[in-house]
């Protein structure tokens, strides 16, 4: 999976998570007013999944997985 950053008219920016095939598989909600806003908001999103998939693993030898 991948970020990709896209113009989506005048002068707004949003990200989109695309996976191996190219599809898409979330689009960020809001549009940004530059490029490097958009990246920033889609780092922003990486570090908070990866933050939930640590605490997800670090759970106890019993959950759900």
């Amino acid at each position: 999976m991948h970020f990709e950053i896209r113009a989506t008219g005048r002068h707004l920016w949003t990200w989109v998570l695309l996976d191996a095939t190219q599809m898409t598989v979330l689009e960020s909600d809001r549009t940004f007013p530059s490029e490097t806003q958009a990246s920033a908001a889609a780092l922003a999103f990486a570090k908070l999944v990866n933050r939930a998939g640590q605490t997800l693993t670090a759970g106890s030898s019993g959950g759900l997985i």
